[in-house]
């Protein structure tokens, strides 16, 4: 009996002790919890104010402790890169003046031979045709002792025009040089008077100087109807030979209908005889405004020609800005 009231004595001190320990247990785990809660609710009654602190105060620290480690691996990458260009330029040299250098060679000059055929067969449509001269005329300047010369010239190009100096080669030298132009897709005349002394068929007109230049399209998009706005209208082209009482002479009208006034506009009337030029005038006045008409007339000194055909070319390079007036004249 004594032994088994021992043995349940001991059984219930060690049921106690296991009440004991599971108390315990629980216990911590609730002081546990609750800290836990205490402390979350501490973070929650936080300021904004304390709470940008606390997280700038977090970030101050870690910049203090990984500062030294980012600037290694910074001053590391740009070693490395820089090694990389170093490297980089060093092969390019490398290949550009020892292992590829032959080859690079021949490809530059088969470069520069490829399509110069082409190019110069392009260069050649494209640039300006020579003019074209024509034969020369000497006929006599109304006296005995001296002789105009005449002849005509052709510009074949749609839109290049030019300007020039021109004289004719005479027998005994060169008549004097004087300054011309000519329009895109004209014939011109041109005349010295009173070139020579001798009237010889051995006779050229020479131009020297000669300066082209190309319509501008974004200036000039259609040039036909931009010199159609231009144009001098010409009408009775009468040339009188004269009675007792008035010598003979020529006269017409030049009509600007134009939108344009000219600085001192000239002339140059062509007398035709048949095919061949029987005698050349030229005539010239200070100023032709827009919308004005003047009558033009000279009187003919020397015999009289026989003419069959009158010409009445306007000697103004509508492309020269000097020779349009100003608004204001």
């Amino acid at each position: 009996m004594i032994a088994r009231k021992a043995g349940l004595e001991k059984r219930g001190a060690a049921v106690k002790t296991e009440q004991c320990s599971v108390f315990t247990g629980v216990l911590f785990l609730v002081f546990f919890c609750y800290n836990k809660i205490i402390m979350a609710n501490e973070n929650s009654f936080l300021k904004p104010e304390e709470k940008d602190f606390q997280t700038y105060y977090k970030r101050e620290v870690w910049w203090l402790e990984h500062r030294l480690l980012l600037k290694k691996i910074a001053l590391g990458i740009f070693v490395i890169f820089d090694a990389c260009l170093v490297l980089f330029a060093t092969w390019l040299f490398l290949d550009a003046y020892a292992i590829s250098y032959d080859s690079e060679q021949s490809s530059v000059a088969a470069l520069a031979g490829l399509g110069q055929d082409e190019l110069r067969d392009f260069s050649q449509n494209e640039a300006a045709r020579p003019l074209v001269i024509s034969k020369t005329e000497v006929f006599s300047s109304g006296d005995e002792n001296s002789f105009d010369l005449f002849a005509t010239v052709t510009n074949p190009n749609s839109d290049w025009y030019a300007t020039f100096k021109y004289g004719f080669q005479i027998k005994n030298g060169k008549t004097e040089e004087l300054s011309g132009f000519i329009l895109p897709s004209e014939e011109r005349p041109f005349v010295i008077f009173k070139g020579t002394t001798a009237k010889s068929t051995e006779t050229d007109l020479i131009l020297s100087e000669v300066e082209w230049y190309r319509i501008d399209p974004h200036q000039i998009f259609d040039y036909s109807i931009w010199l159609t706005d231009r144009q001098l209208e010409i009408t009775n082209a009468i040339f009188s030979r004269g009675d007792d009482l008035t010598p003979p002479g020529l006269s017409f009208t030049a009509a600007n209908k134009s939108a344009y006034g000219f600085y001192r506009p000239s002339f140059l009337a062509v007398l035709w005889r048949g095919g061949s030029v029987a005698g050349v005038m030229r005539l010239s006045t200070a100023e032709l405004k827009s919308g004005e008409i003047q009558n033009f007339s000279a009187r003919w000194s020397g015999a009289v020609p026989a003419v069959s055909k009158i010409e009445i070319f306007p000697e103004i390079n509508l492309l020269d800005p000097a020779v349009y007036l100003s608004p204001s004249d």
